[in-house]
């Protein structure tokens, strides 16, 4: 491991708070107050955001993508306790996981088998060449397997700019292209002065918050849908399925 020059600098309270006169007391304080916080912030989620948010929990029929329920359990409890941007992140990982199982099953040209010993290492071989692909390169393989058409291609790719690029980069030109302007700032919004703070790092990190506030379930929402397609296309290829 590298030797870091102030790896070991903190600004924890923990670790000072030996250096004013009761510290010990003030620290018992504000550890009071954020334990305090974070009660408020459960009680709150299950009192009254769960019945809100339950029903993700519950719509879903993974029949093929069974691995992904904890991963959407963990969504939803994001935005039960109100933790927005982490439900956006956790979800791109459940888009980027199903897209992979999809591919999976398909290039397998087979429902896995946990009883065949041939069918169990077809998947693992399969699991190989997708593992290291990235997104952008997954949805190109599925528009070629015909699991999504040149629309439903472009859409998402469209999409995962904004969502997945936009918070796993942290790009927030990406995140708030086409979006009203989410923050009010005070003074005349042709101010010059008011522009160039818009354009702050700063300013954009509040309004990616809101939008992710406000955008969190929507892209849940998405998500699932686009899980739904995935298992239905494997089972369109595999089984005889009535539209």
């Amino acid at each position: 491991m590298l030797i870091w020059k102030y790896i070991k600098k903190t600004f924890n309270l923990l670790n000072s708070i030996n250096i004013v006169e009761n510290g010990n007391e003030m620290f018992d304080l504000i550890d009071d107050e954020k334990r305090k916080e974070l009660e408020k912030v459960f009680n709150t989620g299950v009192n009254f955001k769960y019945d809100l948010y339950k029903k993700y929990l519950f719509e879903n029929h993974l029949f093929l993508f069974k691995s992904l329920e904890d991963n959407i359990k963990e969504s939803v409890y994001c935005l039960i306790i109100g933790i927005h941007t982490a439900s956006i992140t956790n979800t791109n990982l459940i888009l980027e996981k199903a897209i992979k199982l999809a591919l999976i099953q398909y290039h397998a040209e087979d429902l896995l088998d946990y009883s065949n010993d041939d069918n169990i290492q077809k998947y693992i071989t399969c699991d190989r060449k997708y593992a290291g692909k990235n997104l952008d390169q997954n949805i190109q393989t599925c528009q070629r397997f015909k699991i999504f058409n040149e629309s439903e291609a472009k859409e998402l790719k469209d999409y995962k700019i904004k969502f997945r690029d936009g918070f796993s980069h942290f790009t927030p030109t990406n995140i708030l292209r086409g979006e009203n302007s989410l923050i009010h700032i005070v003074g005349e919004s042709n101010d010059s002065k008011m522009i160039a703070y818009s354009k702050l790092t700063t300013s954009q990190a509040m309004e990616v918050m809101q939008f992710a506030r406000n955008e969190s379930e929507n892209h849940l929402k998405y998500v699932l849908k686009i899980i739904n397609h995935l298992q239905y296309k494997i089972l369109e290829k595999f089984v005889q399925v009535k539209d």
